[in-house]
């Protein structure tokens, strides 16, 4: 097999698209290194095991698709309801969703997934929320609203075909107007 450097972002790479490809059950260290075109001693430098690199995927999974996604809007300083319409672009933007699938079917049948996917989930909801409160929104109006938004965002690519841009865009704009309108 040939010799290149990899650092521990190109197996988590490889990981993660693995998981989406396959399921979690696929993603060991001799299916990597196959992918990856190098000896699985490369492994070793980035990882203690096999649950190393899953806890990984899951630090991964959260950072990428929920604490950077959360920062990324945040930083555009935009008032609450504007915040939400952008922070449902970003995440389909960014395809921020695309994991999510394949992290929570993980987390049927493993303790840790499952940590990391409710840690998640009260992540994001707490954010949303925040979002919904500061729109002045109130009371079991807040969460049922944030749900919602979290439950669409979530699931949304796993149960629907990708529309066109302009569909989705137009998808996202009304489904704002339903949620954060008054």
């Amino acid at each position: 097999m040939g010799r290149r450097t990899l650092n521990r972002e190109d197996w988590i790479s490889a990981a993660i698209d693995l998981l989406s490809e396959k399921g979690i059950d696929a993603v060991t260290i001799d299916a990597l290194a196959r992918r990856l075109g190098i000896t699985r001693g490369s492994f070793y430098h980035h990882f203690k095991n096999r649950s190393d690199l899953r806890t990984a995927i899951l630090e991964f999974w959260i950072k990428a698709w929920t604490v950077d996604v959360r920062e990324t809007v945040k930083s555009l300083g935009l008032d609450p309801q504007t915040t939400l319409l952008a922070l449902s672009n970003t995440i389909r933007n960014r395809g921020a969703a695309r994991y999510d699938a394949v992290i929570r079917a993980w987390a049927m049948t493993d303790p840790l997934a499952a940590d990391y996917a409710r840690r998640a989930d009260e992540t994001r909801l707490a954010y949303i929320a925040n979002l919904f409160r500061s729109a002045g929104f109130t009371g079991a109006e807040v969460e049922n609203r944030a749900r919602l938004l979290l439950y669409y965002e979530a699931f949304e690519p796993m149960m629907f075909a990708r529309a066109s841009p302009d569909k989705e865009t137009e998808l996202i704009k009304l489904r704002h107007e339903l949620l954060a309108g008054k």
